[in-house]
């Protein structure tokens, strides 16, 4: 009867040591598969941040630009009332002239 029980047990623990193998060999597969999605996200994530600096960069670069032009603009603008003005003063002139 002791040589059975000794069986069944060898038994029980062949079959407990394939399920913990088994168990183990999945595991082992999910963290490289885990891994393998994290390395993706990893490598995604940097391309992203780059092309976020290099849109920020280049934005930075557009605004200052944009600063200069609308600073050019204005002066122009100021030109062009006060050409406007010396033009309406020079024809109220003429008017003048023509009316003696």
């Amino acid at each position: 009867m002791h040589g059975i029980q000794i069986v069944t047990a060898l038994i029980l623990f062949a079959a407990a040591s394939q399920a913990l193998a088994k168990d183990v060999s999945q595991e082992q597969s999910a963290v490289q598969y885990a891994r393998q999605e994290f390395e993706k996200a990893d490598a995604e994530h940097k391309v992203d941040a780059e092309q976020a600096a290099s849109t920020a960069k280049a934005l930075a670069s557009l605004k200052k630009q944009f600063e200069q032009e609308q600073k050019k603009a204005s002066l122009s603008e100021r030109k062009k009332q006060q050409a406007k003005a010396r033009l309406d003063k020079a024809r109220q002139a003429l008017d003048r002239a023509w009316k003696q």
